[in-house]
């Protein structure tokens, strides 16, 4: 059964707010506590106010009108990859040569306009459809370039040591943090949700945020990685059951060492803004068949 309309104010009736916005706050982030993952409250505490300020991580905090802190999330941007290996290089660079041959000498109209969309792609930095791929390298091409010195041109042209090649990119948003204040969970139980205030705070905060973002500027992903030390996976399974994130295999990222043990889960905003209706939706659990 659908979220109710007291329930929908009970929510309406929390803050989230950045952390930097009240002086306030400053004393408030030492009422948190999280004895499951302490080191959250550490950032919390130590460097979360100066980052939030300067606007290289965004910290929200959740609190309720009496300004009882109850949870905290922060998020960030960044940036996801698809791994390009020789294969990819070489057939890419096929359809590459060939558009550009076809766009200075097509046969027909169509030929042509597919030659720049293709072309375009590569452009924009956009993934190729397979079926696009496979509609070029039908056709008979006399370019022929070897794979090394295509990446040896690059390299050349720009000798930057730093600098990780890649298949393709996609815009992301980072999921940071995303933890609870363990002192406030007889207050959260005293609201009386039939949902957790961790899937409250992401479909109901989170979300929103992302698709806000989303009207500035391109972001196809929100991602995290999950610090879970368990050996049934139960933080990484929540992730996936409750916030609909998944562990891909044809897409990564840069992980810092502060991440290193933790596992890469992500998830396109599309989705979740359709699993977030599907949530409020099915807010409340339906009653047994067999109960009156």
């Amino acid at each position: 059964m659908e979220i109710t309309q007291r329930q929908s104010d009970c929510l309406k009736s929390l803050l989230c707010h950045r952390l930097s916005s009240k002086d306030e706050h400053k004393s408030l982030i030492f009422s948190f506590e999280n004895t499951r993952n302490p080191n959250l409250i550490d950032s919390l505490r130590n460097t979360a106010w100066d980052e939030d300020a300067e606007g290289s991580t965004a910290y929200y905090i959740i609190k309720t009108k009496d300004g009882i802190p109850l949870f905290f999330f922060s998020l960030k941007c960044g940036a996801l990859y698809q791994h390009l290996d020789e294969e990819q290089i070489k057939e890419r660079k096929k359809v590459y040569a060939l558009a550009k041959r076809l766009i200075s000498n097509p046969k027909n109209k169509e030929e042509e306009d597919l030659a720049a969309i293709i072309l375009e792609q590569f452009r924009a930095g956009r993934d190729i459809a397979d079926d696009e791929i496979k509609r070029f390298i039908s056709q008979q091409t006399n370019t022929k370039q070897n794979i090394l010195k295509f990446l040896l041109g690059d390299k050349s042209k720009d000798p930057n040591k730093h600098i990780i090649r890649v298949s393709n990119t996609h815009s992301g948003i980072e999921l940071v943090h995303f933890c609870s204040n363990e002192k406030a969970k007889e207050l959260w139980r005293e609201y009386n949700l039939p949902q957790s205030i961790g899937k409250v705070v992401f479909w109901y905060y989170i979300v929103p945020i992302l698709q806000k973002v989303r009207e500035t500027v391109g972001c196809k992903y929100l991602f995290l990685f999950a610090a879970d030390g368990t050996e049934d996976e139960t933080l990484i399974n929540y992730y996936n059951l409750e916030l609909k994130l998944t562990r891909p295999s044809n897409i990564g990222t840069s992980k810092p060492i502060y991440d290193f043990n933790c596992v890469f889960m992500c998830s396109e905003i599309t989705n979740l803004l359709k699993h977030r209706k599907n949530f409020f939706l099915n807010f409340n659990p339906d009653r047994p068949i067999d109960a009156v």
